[in-house]
């Protein structure tokens, strides 16, 4: 999977840096009998092949799914037909995988208490979702190094405020963190950048850099992961 994280990464370099290649020839993607896949600007004889092309608006909309069938044949799309498809690449972002086992679940597992949750509290799902994945990666006992915890990595002050007693229950905790999102689009006249870089810095840090987003690298990182998981997820 590391092997094909880097692939994936390079051909995003090579796509988003390249507008004379972009312009000039499609690429082309296959797995050799080996298991290792290849990208070519050419189409391999008598192979099968995913066509990868960037989206003719902005290469930043490049998006790469996958599927793997029941024999572990792992096939790649950028336009899929079925349901089966997960998105794992998108403009420069590798989408994190998820297992199957009982301390990290996936979109599925969760997406009905996360629809309830944001009918509650008036948020889109989509926004959930990706906080959600960029948080925790969907894993309801994952603990931050600083003491965040839970899906949506309540600190114990947050819980405490919206009535969070248990951070590792999954229905508290989103409904928590969704109320807490809730607030912050209020206060600051529903610009989502601006609550998402409340949500990882504290609002009070937004409020210090005049209403802006603060010039930390792991802040602007954040909320550059999770627009572009929120506009996936919008899709």
């Amino acid at each position: 999977m590391k092997r094909f994280n880097l692939v994936v990464n390079i051909l995003g370099v090579i796509l988003l840096s390249s507008n004379l290649v972009l312009q000039a020839s499609e690429i082309y993607s296959y797995v050799d009998i080996d298991g290792v896949r290849h990208y070519s600007d050419r189409p391999p004889d008598q192979r099968p092949t995913v066509k990868v092309h960037p989206d003719p608006v902005t290469n930043s909309s490049v998006k790469i799914y996958k599927f793997v069938d029941s024999k572990g044949v792992i096939h790649l799309t950028d336009s899929p037909k079925d349901t089966r498809y997960k998105l794992i690449y998108l403009g420069g972002v590798t989408i994190p995988t998820f297992s199957s086992n009982l301390h990290s679940k996936s979109f599925n597992d969760y997406s009905t208490l996360i629809q309830d949750v944001a009918t509650r509290t008036f948020l889109e799902p989509a926004l959930l979702h990706a906080v959600i994945q960029v948080e925790s990666a969907y894993n309801p006992n994952a603990v931050s190094p600083k003491g965040a915890v839970g899906l949506m990595q309540l600190m114990p002050a947050t819980a405490k405020r919206y009535g969070v007693t248990d951070r590792t229950d999954a229905a508290a905790n989103v409904y928590g963190g969704a109320l807490y999102l809730y607030d912050l689009l209020k206060m600051f006249n529903n610009n989502k950048r601006l609550a998402l870089a409340s949500y990882n810095a504290g609002e009070n840090a937004v409020k210090r850099y005049g209403n802006k987003i603060p010039p930390y690298r792991e802040t602007k990182n954040y909320v550059k992961k999770v627009m572009k998981l929120y506009r996936a997820y919008q899709e």
